[in-house]
């Protein structure tokens, strides 16, 4: 798209984000009218985000204590609430904090429910994050209460730039898709014959062999080359284009215990999939928590330093360049174990500028959970891409994991993604699956989310997090089932979407002299022309977003005439 386009979508989409109503009263902070402090002192501030006033809550007694606002809603809707905080110190023992966007739900009975609708972790001192979610408010309310919540008391802060507003519910949501796809996805092309020995009974047909958009999965390292796993092979082959070993490259896989490394598992899956055309994604370089290897969890910070120079330079070093993607520190968003073993909360920013520095035809991209399954931390993620940013990290792009259980909605996924897209990153579904048990309810909602991803400008991809469940961490997810691995049909809709409805595949008879305007899918294709049946010419072209011109000359060359490729807007 470029980086014109990719501003031009950025501003479309705040547009659209800030455009709505914004539910708050004094929503900038800049007096303390509809703001209260819940056992706590509330003040005006001038160490502000925006404007010339923030609100400053001190004397925090417990952890609800803090700065809040009642507002008055309907039952039935998603509400999103976001506000910007900054932390002034932090309590004995902690040299970061845990803030959480939290509402009290009043209902008609005069009973309190109380929500958490955002979770931004890692917080420290001295700079501004941004805090929130949304969440769904049943019917038979009175109103809600939203407050900032810190569960050490102690802990002063400041709030600016606070929103609330209801979330859009998309009633025409497949029309609407649609049509963005056509917009988004597809692009013109123009095919016209000349100089033909015998002008009558020419067909033209073009073949899609590739899509410009990422459909991708998980797949099992030894699986994948296995000669016994055949129908395991054939399903992946039959319809994705671009994968990621599923577990092979995790530091434990590569090193489980210290000095004893395994590259071989991934590079010769790797190489094989590689030589069949298929384009890798890297997953992952660190993943901290319980996901280290045990070598490490009882070494000091100085110990395990060298550990982490060490294994970045073996890991690139062995696969630089067959990746498109690295997953630089995966779910670093839940998972502190690097920075608080080093005490560096800059870890993560190192790990970036290495991986970058070491393999830099490859794009580092953030991953992490509960960005849009749910919103727990959404604008938490948000609040990471724009600090990278401005920090000057070689963040290239925003993976975005999609585990959903039997609920989906694609109203507030669709709101979460544009908060995400409002960053101006490109955006991958790194880990897309759905656990229902109902195959018939499991395709439409696999169905719903494909074409909410595919429709939205700021997705360039998406992955299964596996497709057998013979080798499926949720088995319920699955698009096919058994020894022979038989699409249900929810692998059956996956079919005919990437394989049919959202690929360019026709024949056109043409005169000639005539032209042959197609709308057609991005992507890579084959063209063959026929004169009565017979193939008198192929050839391969691609087609981007200023569409394709072919003009092919048929004179005097049996099988190989002179083409010119003109591109159109």
């Amino acid at each position: 798209m470029g980086v014109r386009g990719n501003m031009l979508l950025v501003l479309l989409i705040l547009q659209g984000i800030l455009a709505v109503r914004n539910l708050f009263q004094n929503p900038g902070l800049e007096s303390t009218n509809g703001w209260t402090c819940l056992d706590c002192s509330g003040s005006l501030s001038s160490d502000k985000r925006s404007g010339s006033h923030s609100y400053h809550v001190t004397g925090r007694n417990h952890d609800f204590s803090g700065a809040s606002q009642e507002v008055q809603v309907s039952g039935g809707h998603y509400y999103y609430f976001k506000v910007w905080v900054k932390i002034d110190n932090t309590a004995n023992g902690k040299w970061y904090h845990d803030v959480q966007g939290q509402i009290d739900i009043l209902h008609n009975n005069g009973q309190h429910e109380y929500q958490q609708v955002g979770e931004t972790n890692y917080v420290f001192p001295g700079r501004w994050y941004l805090v929130g979610g949304d969440h769904y408010v049943a019917g038979n309310i009175k109103s809600i209460r939203f407050y900032v919540q810190i569960p050490e008391a102690g802990v002063n802060y400041h709030i600016d730039d606070a929103q609330m507003d209801e979330v859009a519910y998309l009633s025409n949501f497949a029309n609407e898709a649609n049509q963005r796809i056509d917009n988004l996805r597809k692009a013109n092309l123009a095919i016209s014959l000349s100089g033909s020995a015998s002008p009558s009974g020419l067909q033209v047909e073009i073949q899609q062999t590739k899509s410009e958009f990422g459909w991708g999965s998980a797949v099992d390292a030894n699986m994948i080359v296995d000669g016994n796993k055949k129908a395991y092979q054939n399903f992946f082959y039959d319809i994705f284009e671009w994968a990621v070993l599923e577990n092979a490259m995790k530091w434990p896989a590569i090193e489980g215990s210290k000095g004893n490394y395994n590259y071989d598992t991934p590079l010769r899956a790797v190489n094989s999939m590689e030589s069949k055309g298929i384009i890798m994604r890297g997953h992952n370089i660190f993943w901290g928590g319980d996901f280290v290897p045990n070598w490490q969890k009882s070494m000091s910070g100085s110990q395990l330093r060298p550990e982490l120079e060490k294994h970045i330079k073996g890991m690139v070093g062995h696969f630089k360049g067959k990746f498109r993607h690295w997953d630089v520190n995966n779910e670093n968003l839940h998972l502190h174990f690097y920075e608080d073993k080093l005490r560096d909360q800059y870890i993560t920013q190192w790990m970036f500028r290495e991986t970058k520095k070491l393999d830099p035809s490859a794009t580092c991209y953030l991953n992490d959970y509960n960005i849009i399954a749910n919103s727990g931390s959404t604008m938490a993620y948000v609040d990471q891409a724009y600090w990278f940013k401005a920090s000057g990290v070689p963040l290239g792009g925003m993976g975005i994991q999609s585990h959903f259980g039997a609920y989906v909605d694609v109203s507030s996924v669709k709101r979460r993604l544009d908060e995400i897209a409002a960053v101006g990153l490109p955006v991958w579904i790194t880990e897309l699956d759905i656990s229902e048990p109902d195959e018939t309810k499991k395709a439409k909602k696999y169905e719903d989310l494909m074409r909410l991803y595919f429709s939205h400008p700021a997705v360039k991809g998406v992955m299964f997090w596996g497709f057998w469940d013979g080798r499926h961490w949720r088995p319920q997810a699955a698009l096919a089932n058994g020894n022979n691995v038989t699409p249900n049909a929810a692998g059956r809709k996956v079919q005919e979407l990437l394989k049919r409805t959202w690929r360019t595949n026709e024949t056109h008879n043409i005169g000639h002299g005539q032209t042959v305007h197609i709308r057609a899918f991005k992507g890579s294709y084959k063209l063959l022309v026929r004169h009565n049946g017979h193939v008198i010419h192929t050839q391969n072209f691609s087609l981007g977003g200023h569409g394709n011109n072919l003009k092919i000359n048929l004179s005097g060359s049996g099988s190989n005439p002179h083409v010119d490729h003109v591109l159109i807007g």
